[in-house]
């Protein structure tokens, strides 16, 4: 058998070895920075909450302004 089979033989073995083997700690943080449907709706709502706060800092640094002063 030529080394590089081999090699990736092993490799695959460690691989397969090494998720059997995850323990309760890693299982859980990778549910944790698993990206769920839910996570996705959080993210667009807390981006449209930043947004609508940078629009209304604008509007309020307008306002000081008197750009709207007649």
């Amino acid at each position: 058998m030529s080394k590089a089979i081999e090699f990736e033989r092993r490799r695959c073995a460690v691989m397969v070895a090494s998720e059997r083997s995850i323990g309760r700690v890693t299982a859980a943080l990778r549910a944790m920075r698993a990206v769920t449907p839910e996570i996705r709706e959080i993210q667009a709502l807390r981006n449209a909450i930043t947004e609508r706060i940078e629009r209304d800092i604008e509007f309020l640094d307008r306002l000081d302004a008197g750009e709207f002063r007649s």
